[in-house]
């Protein structure tokens, strides 16, 4: 850990929670924020420039200021924290425990996978872990996964799934995964294939089920 105050880019689209957290964060010695972010656009900007040593990102982010939140996520804003500032450490902050997020994050590039249930002092610890490159993350979500029966799936056919979730159409899904539709039907239909399922509404659940999403 350097010698001077831990940077931290706080990426949060909640105005409430975003001054919180710088409000909460710069009342604690050795960190000092240095920039905040509403967006997947302002948060890679804002990395850039500032090349924090922690980055502290929502899971759930849109992709531009005022957007919809379901067009983007912060394991958008971890990859391209990887090659905009590559000695940034990122942490994923949610308000939920899942297990196909963690996982996606952790591909992408994050050391660590909080809840929002985190007590300050948790919180704190977590960042300065971070900063040293230590990976953390929240005790029951990584119980889950322990149990979890292993996932057949590739990250580019749960993402399709998490997707599809949503209720989302083929067009739908490849406009915000950047791909053709023709390769998002291909990833739907591996995934069918290897759940066991009878259609996409199914793998979905079967993925759900078995904490993969």
């Amino acid at each position: 850990m350097p010698d001077s105050p831990l940077s931290i880019l706080i990426v949060e689209d909640q105005i409430l929670i975003r001054d919180a957290l710088e409000q909460l964060l710069s009342g604690y010695s050795g960190l000092e924020v240095v920039g905040t972010a509403g967006s997947v656009r302002d948060a890679v900007s804002m990395g850039s420039a500032v090349r924090p040593h922690v980055a502290l990102v929502d899971l759930h982010l849109p992709e531009a200021p005022g957007a919809d939140e379901s067009s983007a996520s912060g394991v958008e804003v971890v990859a391209a924290m990887k090659r905009c500032s590559p000695l940034t450490h990122c942490l994923i902050l949610s308000a939920y425990r899942e297990p196909g997020s963690l996982r996606a994050a952790l591909s992408a590039g994050a050391c660590g996978y909080l809840v929002k249930d985190a007590s300050p002092i948790e919180l704190v610890t977590a960042i300065r872990q971070a900063a040293h490159g230590e990976v953390v993350i929240d005790d029951r979500l990584a119980a889950r996964i322990a149990l979890a029966k292993p996932c057949p799936l590739t990250p580019q056919e749960l993402a399709v799934l998490r997707h599809a979730r949503e209720v989302l159409t083929i067009a739908e899904i490849a406009k915000i995964m950047r791909l053709s539709a023709g390769t998002v039907r291909n990833y739907i239909t591996r995934a069918i294939h290897k759940t066991g399922a009878r259609n996409r509404h199914e793998a979905v659940r079967i993925a759900a089920d078995n904490d993969w999403l």
